[in-house]
């Protein structure tokens, strides 16, 4: 007899009212897969992406790996990326991890381990690796199928619930504010959209960097909390309006020396005004989409580098779990949710101005 377990799934793409709360088969273990226990799942902008219909196909490395001529997301689908739970059972190839072990997961599985990126720490951009909530099911539900290439264990100073945004969500920051923002002791850093899952630990990172810190958001009832973090200034602005100038008084002129963008369109244009000479964009996340205003000329009068910073490998996993056991950095959650609140949790992130960290999903027993 088929076991089952409880599951939020999506039929079909749409609004928040598409989330199924109901059963579901618990996924059958194969030789290299690991199932989890589901602790927690963090709601990540791409979960609404998928669900919306913004991403409706399967990742070219998992058509290849399954053999699957199909290019579009199968339904009933679900959702979930930032994982964290406990080992109930391993696969017959798996002799690293065990049954009990408390860990964190990826958003991604099935690195090749071999190719230029497995070897040079930018396990992200790896042709083999496939996305767990898009090609495959998962972590709004109880259990879950993750891979030994993509998961970390957790130290027992760390809250298992707070785990799972030790990858997508803090690790993520991890990389942008260290390896591609590399932020230095006394530099100045600007952190757009900064009460969100990813901005309220970029705070904390880059002040533990050693910068000055300025910082965005849309409620002035943030701004307390903000400073509470680590934000040295803090900016209250609304979507489009150019607060460059605000910057330039902070900064006595000069600019910020490194730009951590998590909105996107709607500031890109007063993000880059508002960089120094030499300055280091780096676009991290994109929360509507659209086209942004660039002059060259202002990044070439400015000698300014725009860079993008992707996805967490396992490495900036482990280090957010590190921070987090050592309480370098606190674990920042705006909400804990049952599963069958998956759709109220969307609407919440979607419009609500008072969200203020990760919200969380707890599928409990």
């Amino acid at each position: 007899m088929t076991q089952m377990m409880n599951a939020v799934q999506i039929h079909s793409f749409g609004a928040p009212e598409v989330l199924i709360y109901g059963q579901a088969a618990i996924p059958q273990v194969g030789p290299r897969d690991i199932l989890l226990k589901v602790a927690a799942c963090g709601i990540d902008r791409k979960d609404l992406s998928i669900r919306e219909g913004t991403i409706r196909k399967k990742s070219i490395a998992y058509r290849i790996a399954s053999n699957d001529k199909s290019n579009d997301i199968e339904f009933p689908l679900i959702l979930g990326t930032e994982i964290s739970g406990t080992i109930v059972e391993v696969g017959s190839q798996i002799t690293q991890f065990t049954t009990g072990q408390r860990v964190a997961s990826l958003p991604r599985r099935g690195h090749c381990g071999t190719c230029l990126y497995c070897h040079t720490g930018r396990s992200e951009s790896c042709a083999s690796a496939w996305f767990i909530g898009q090609d495959a099911n998962g972590g709004y539900a109880q259990y879950v199928l993750v891979g030994a290439d993509s998961i970390c264990q957790v130290p027992d100073a760390v809250d298992l619930q707070d785990a799972c945004m030790s990858a997508a969500c803090i690790g993520t920051m991890i990389r942008a504010i260290r390896d591609i923002g590399k932020v230095q002791i006394g530099e100045k850093v600007l952190i757009t959209g900064a009460s969100g899952g990813l901005g309220v630990h970029a705070i904390q990172l880059a002040k533990l960097a050693g910068a000055f810190v300025i910082v965005t958001t849309s409620s002035s009832k943030k701004v307390n909390q903000l400073k509470m973090l680590g934000a040295d200034e803090v900016i209250v602005t609304e979507k489009n309006r150019d607060w460059s100038s605000e910057v330039t008084r902070m900064t006595a002129g000069q600019g910020v020396d490194v730009g951590i963008d998590i909105v996107g369109v709607s500031n890109f244009k007063s993000t880059l005004k508002s960089m120094a000479l030499y300055g280091r964009l780096v676009c991290v996340g994109e929360v509507e989409g659209g086209v942004a205003e660039f002059r060259p000329a202002i990044a070439l009068l400015k000698r300014l580098q725009i860079l993008g910073s992707y996805a967490p490998g396992v490495e900036h996993m482990a280090k957010a779990l590190e921070l987090l056991a050592n309480k370098k950095i606190k674990a920042i959650v705006d909400s804990y949710s049952p599963l069958q609140d998956a759709a109220k949790s969307h609407i919440k992130m979607m419009q609500s101005t008072d969200n203020f960290g990760r919200l969380i999903l707890v599928p409990g027993d």
